[in-house]
């Protein structure tokens, strides 16, 4: 049987509410002009990116954060 990641579905599409740390860097990149890696976005989490009781990313909340970090001054 086939491996999928966590914000995998059937299908090979993703779930934008349930994203796993590569999928998230690889749908940021994907959208940017800046490549992000998944150890950005592992770091964005240390730092208090929210995540779901299941360790899942929201796309939303994720950028939510990103946002706030932004107006805060803490860019990288």
């Amino acid at each position: 049987m086939e491996s999928q990641d966590a914000g995998s579905q059937p299908g090979g599409s993703l779930n934008p509410q349930a994203l796993s740390a590569a999928d998230l860097a690889r749908v940021l990149s994907a959208s940017g002009r800046k490549a992000v890696s998944e150890e950005m976005v592992e770091r964005c989490l240390a730092e208090g990116a929210p995540t779901n009781p299941d360790g899942t990313i929201s796309l939303v909340r994720f950028a939510a954060f990103l946002a706030k970090e932004v107006t805060r001054g803490r860019t990288d």
